[in-house]
């Protein structure tokens, strides 16, 4: 069965003794440690203080994620991020949210629509280890020559109930993924769910997002190695690291109008250029 990459909330208040893991638990698959200066715009979105999924800045008090990190009957008070670190446990800056904006067509059983945007209830002095990252748009989609980089603290891969791995990794990891053309992940997953047009696919072997990555970034640097754009949330899959189904992922660029709207709406002071380093 497909799962989504979200920490339950049983896990999130720390009943990780006797828990059973799902098809899709585990971190970062097949990828490597890494820190936060290299990807400033990880967040980690935690639930009474408990890492159970990650997030990116995209403004001086702006979070894009996942809708589906939040469910009831938790609201906005029960959650914090944690920003500016390598490690989800300590270190850094921890916040807490004024708002929850989860996207109003959100459909839990397709996962259709799956992000939602978090106000912080203080503006972000970015350092080095602290940068927002600018959003993907329509123009310019990811092509096979695309550089994806998909980074969390999730699980470390599919595990038994009885495996002394289970749980978050300490330290924030990252893998590079390949893009997978969308007519061949709708084949892919034809008698699971429907992949629409607000979805991109990406795997490589050996290498995928897995659960406790839910709501982290996919970013990518185009050929010219320029900034990196912000192309996907992690939302879904069937396994991880399945050689026969790729991650599936929120496609940002299908819902820039509507983020830039609840910006506006607001009043904020807009979106911001984003971070401009390389990996």
């Amino acid at each position: 069965m497909y799962s989504t990459r979200f920490l339950c909330c049983l896990m999130a208040l720390g009943a990780f003794a006797g828990a059973t893991s799902t098809p899709g638990d585990g971190r970062i698959v097949g990828g490597e440690e890494t820190t936060i200066q290299e990807f400033p715009y990880q967040v980690s979105v935690q639930l009474h203080g408990r890492h159970i999924c990650g997030g990116a800045i995209i403004g001086t008090d702006t979070v894009l994620t996942a809708a589906h990190c939040f469910e009831d009957p938790w609201s906005s008070a029960d959650y914090t991020v944690r920003a500016g670190s390598s490690e989800h446990a300590s270190g850094g800056h921890v916040l807490s949210l004024q708002r929850v904006i989860t996207h109003g067509d959100y459909n839990p059983q397709s996962h259709d629509n799956d992000l939602a945007l978090l106000i912080l209830n203080a503006r972000l002095n970015f350092t080095e280890h602290l940068q927002p990252v600018p959003l993907a748009t329509l123009a310019e989609p990811p092509t096979a020559d695309t550089r994806l980089l998909v980074s969390g603290w999730g699980f470390q891969a599919e595990e038994s109930a009885d495996s002394a791995e289970v749980g978050v990794s300490a330290q924030l990891r990252f893998a590079d993924v390949d893009l997978v053309g969308s007519n061949q992940c709708r084949r892919a997953y034809s008698q699971v769910l429907p992949i629409t047009r607000r979805m991109i696919c990406a795997a490589s072997p050996g290498r995928d997002s897995c659960q406790g990555d839910s709501g982290g970034p996919l970013v990518g640097y185009l050929p010219e190695e320029g900034p990196a754009r912000l192309y996907g949330i992690v939302s879904w899959g069937l396994g991880c690291a399945n050689p026969n189904f790729p991650g599936v992922y929120t496609n940002v660029a299908a819902f820039r109008n509507w983020i830039e709207e609840q910006v506006v709406a607001r009043g904020w002071n807009g979106l911001l250029a984003g971070w401009s380093g390389l990996q």
